[in-house]
């Protein structure tokens, strides 16, 4: 960290400040000096603490909180991801849509070369079914072609892409993995989990170069929308560790990163060295060490108790089965580390706080703090053995404002009335932090905030409204609950004297603005060690 980055002084003054700090809530007046927080208060006890000039932002109304902080985010895909064709809603509507935006990739991309898009998802598309390789193939013939839905567990693949991976109507389905496949035993192009990753690894591997430009174009585009700090949810590989540090050393890193580290590819070598969760400093730290139990909703992927609608007999599949999750979860419990486990289906969940209290009888560890990603499909009880062992979701606050209709078609209402229910997890005294896991939906912060508020989906419908809960209590789930998920609240997630002088500004005050018109608010500043990083 340079002087430059931590000399000057700030004062920001002249709106509602939210402190998070329950013993001093509201504030007029914050002063930021050497990167930390001097002090909260009032304006007439904060302005005599300066030091010569000071610089001033004058908030004029518009309300400032701490830093934004994304609990379970991939900083590097949605770098990527800018690159590639955009296939949510409101982007396309129709699979016309798609092959039209295909076609035109496929004009300005040299022949043989691999066109990718994201974000797709069939229960928004007019034709209600998810594109086929003869779609894509009409398209760009001429090109493989490799489109992932947008919760990043299915894609589709032409049939160029499907000869390059070596897949014909004789390949097997692996356990953790399927094939769509049509009345002929043919692939549709329709590729499921470990099936679609597989395909998506033949595509040429980003350089060095190529990580770290992404790594710096997706954090810049979470500083855009307020966030100073993120858990990077899953480090793989070595060039991806690579890519943070490079940023790292040099001081360009956009984001305070939490690393979650896959346990199958990193965990020998971290335990090895006897690095542990903690492991690094304000900027770059070692998370916890991260398992998939199971896939998605959208993908009738995610593990549950009972059969997914009109299919009596798919539970969706264990990418590990509760044995393998036992086993690596004490594994990296044993080794010092926090667990977070992608867990979405019901039976998922409860196979990961199996797996959570056997480690933790086996061998006691104070505050752990293991989490659940995604946490979506839960009932009553299950949410209290949730409180009782301490675990913390980690809920995708905005997955129900784009997703609830495919919910709703794989599953039924009623399997959905714990989905991200932040106000019953607040009453059983749960910490759950927010997160957007974007790239599958949009940074934007203000949207899953609008979305635990309102708890209407994209469509406007009602989505069980009796978990709504107020502006403050939402941006306490996106600052301070995502630092006591990453064991930093000490430091960051409140203001207070010593604390990082990490803070977001918006455009207005959103406690006093429509709750239906929150996702169109704007982030007008964002501080990061007491300096503007970014101004709208």
């Amino acid at each position: 960290m340079t002087d430059a980055q931590t000399n000057r002084q700030l004062l920001v003054h002249g709106g509602p400040i939210l402190t998070m700090n329950p013993d001093q809530p509201i504030v007029e007046a914050a002063l930021f000096q050497f990167g930390r927080i001097v002090a909260v208060g009032k304006m007439d006890d904060v302005r005599p603490l300066t030091i010569g000039v000071v610089d001033s932002i004058d908030l004029r109304g518009r309300l400032a909180t701490p830093g934004l902080n994304d609990a379970h985010a991939h900083i590097m895909m949605t770098g990527f991801a800018q690159a590639q064709i955009p296939l949510a809603a409101p982007h396309v509507s129709s699979i016309e849509d798609i092959r039209a935006r295909i076609a035109e990739r496929a004009q300005t991309t040299p022949a043989g070369n691999w066109i990718v898009g994201q974000g797709y998802d069939q229960a928004s598309l007019d034709e209600q079914r998810h594109p086929t390789r003869q779609d894509l193939d009409q398209a760009a013939p001429d090109h493989p072609v490799f489109l992932w839905r947008s919760c990043h567990h299915i894609a589709v693949a032409n049939s160029r892409a499907l000869a390059i991976a070596g897949i014909t109507e004789d390949t097997v389905d692996p356990s953790d993995g399927a094939i769509d496949r049509d009345e002929h035993g043919e692939s549709t192009g329709v590729l499921r989990e470990s099936m679609a990753t597989a395909v998506a690894r033949l595509q040429p591997e980003p350089t060095d170069d190529d990580l770290a430009a992404a790594l710096r174009l997706g954090g810049l585009e979470f500083r855009r929308n307020g966030f100073t700090s993120a858990t990077e949810a899953g480090i793989r590989t070595s060039a991806q560790m690579r890519a943070y540090q490079r940023l790292w050393r040099n001081a360009e890193l956009p984001l305070r990163s939490y690393l979650m580290m896959i346990i199958d590819e990193t965990l020998d070598e971290l335990a090895a060295l006897g690095i542990q969760t903690g492991f690094g400093d304000d900027w770059l730290t070692i998370g916890p060490a991260k398992l998939f139990a199971d896939g998605s909703i959208g993908g009738r992927t995610a593990r549950m108790r009972q059969a997914y609608e009109n299919e009596p007999g798919n539970f969706g599949i264990w990418m590990s089965s509760p044995p393998e999750i036992e086993a690596r979860v004490i594994r990296a419990h044993d080794a010092g580390f926090q667990i977070g486990i992608h867990a979405i289906g019901d039976a998922a969940i409860v196979a990961v706080l199996d797996a959570y209290e056997t480690a933790q009888a086996r061998n006691p560890r104070p505050d752990t703090r293991h989490r659940i990603e995604h946490c979506s499909i839960l009932d009553s009880e299950i949410m209290n053995r949730i409180g009782d062992l301490g675990v913390i979701p980690i809920p995708g606050t905005s997955f129900l404002h784009y997703m609830r209709p495919v919910y709703l078609q794989n599953l039924g209402a009623e399997r959905a009335r714990y989905s991200y229910a932040m106000k019953s997890f607040a009453e059983c005294g749960i910490v759950a932090a927010a997160s957007s896991d974007a790239p599958v939906v949009p940074v934007n912060p203000l949207l899953g905030i609008q979305t635990m508020v309102t708890r209407q989906d994209r469509l406007g419908d009602d989505i069980f409204p009796e978990e709504a809960i107020s502006v403050e209590e939402a941006l306490r789930a996106y600052t301070w609950a995502p630092a006591f998920a990453s064991f930093s609240e000490t430091r960051k997630g409140l203001l207070a004297p010593g604390f990082l002088a990490d803070m977001t500004v918006f455009d207005s005050d959103l406690r006093t603005v429509d709750p239906n018109t929150l996702a169109l608010r704007e982030v007008d500043c964002t501080i990061v060690d007491g300096r503007v990083v970014h101004e709208r």
